[in-house]
């Protein structure tokens, strides 16, 4: 048994008490959180700076590791998009699978115990299963033209199933609103519904979103034009894309909007209004890399929004590292508190992949993992230390 004070203690949900000290069993579960007041003082451990729970990646993409380096930054959503389809399968799969490995490896050093992943396909399973972090797989469905819709949630069905009988935890889940039709995306939230899985959505990431919803004009006409699709079946609704795609969420489903770049405030009042269990994911770093900006985070966090952090890709970013996106936020943000930071990347990271019985918290019986931050100037390092 352990007994760990620090400086802070950031609870996943508060900073709490000074004195607290947490009580720790050999398998790293939470045994309690006393006073130190009722603990021999030389039997605590104490570390200098702030220790948290472990961190919840809501949003990356294993499968894409073996793209870092391969794809310039600052190209805009839909050059990026271009040479993601062009490399994706640029070597083979048993090298593909090395360079997993090596991600996940970089994730666990870097204090992530749990991870939402986007899969296209079931070759993330290997890795998975044999990692010792908890992963959540978003099976993710491409069919924008609606009369695809059917064979298209088949196919996704039987990726699924792959996972399934690897007891991996998973569900489906629709790419963005300019890559799945309404229908489709209707077939994913009905089923996830019946079987109380979350699912995810990319959001607004480029300018070239709304422009296509809105008049169907702008960048993405020509991604359309390269894959020689034709969209003759869509019609511009003069909305925006989340006020399109959103009413075809059930909002008793937890949904779980990626980037957020270009969210407005109409967008964000239109979102929480419509939809009770919205979390609302910020990958900063990749928003740099790709669209060299970042989410309003201001007007989320004033709107109330739950945030939660993902590192997307070793396509869009440069480490897998969920503190890496809080020093960005805090470089670029400094107005956003700490408190909100944190929480965004344990407690609600957890609650979203309903995982929060386990992870995201300093609670009794719960094995979170915990990590120590240190801050060097304005930025924070992170040590696992349970």
């Amino acid at each position: 048994m352990r007994f760990i004070s620090a400086t802070q203690l950031f609870s996943g949900k508060d900073f709490l008490n000074s004195n607290v000290v947490i009580v720790l069993n050999t398998d790293n579960s939470i045994e309690d959180l006393i006073s130190s007041n009722d603990v021999d003082a030389t039997k605590i451990e104490h570390f200098e700076g702030i220790i948290c729970p472990g961190f919840i990646n809501t949003h990356c993409h294993l499968e894409l590791s073996h793209l870092k380096n391969t794809i310039p930054q600052h190209t805009g959503i839909v050059d990026f998009g271009m040479e993601i389809i062009k490399n994706r399968n640029n070597i083979s799969e048993e090298l593909q699978l090395e360079d997993m490995q090596q991600a996940d490896t970089e994730m666990y050093r870097n204090g992530i115990v749990a991870v939402g992943d986007i899969s296209n396909t079931g070759l993330s399973i290997h890795p998975k299963k044999k990692s010792s972090i908890f992963y959540h797989t978003f099976v993710e469905l491409i069919g924008l033209n609606p009369e695809r819709a059917s064979s298209v949630f088949d196919a996704g069905r039987q990726t699924l199933t792959q996972f399934i009988i690897k007891d991996l935890a998973c569900s489906l889940a629709p790419h963005a609103p300019y890559s799945t039709s309404t229908l489709l995306i209707e077939l994913i939230s009905q089923m996830c519904l019946q079987t109380g899985n979350p699912t995810s959505i990319h959001n607004q990431e480029s300018k070239a979103e709304n422009d296509f919803f809105n008049s169907k004009t702008g960048d993405y006409l020509r991604l359309y034009d390269m894959l020689k699709l034709s969209l003759d079946f869509f019609n511009p609704t003069n909305k925006s894309s989340l006020e399109s795609v959103l009413p075809y969420f059930t909002n008793e489903l937890r949904t779980l909007l990626v980037h957020n770049t270009f969210s407005s405030q109409q967008d964000v009042d239109f979102a929480n209004k419509l939809h009770p269990n919205l979390y609302w994911c910020l990958c900063p770093n990749a928003n740099l890399y790709i669209e060299n900006t970042l989410p309003d985070i201001e007007r989320l966090v004033k709107s109330n929004c739950t945030l939660t952090l993902g590192t997307d890709s070793l396509a869009s970013n440069t480490s897998l590292s969920i503190l890496n996106e809080i020093n960005t936020i805090i470089k670029h943000k400094p107005s956003i508190p700490l408190k909100t930071l944190l929480k965004a990347a344990t407690y609600n990271g957890a609650q979203f992949l309903g995982i929060d019985n386990k992870f995201g918290s300093f609670e009794k019986d719960k094995t979170p993992g915990l990590n120590l931050l240190q801050k060097k100037s304005t930025q924070y390092s992170v040590t696992k230390i349970a």
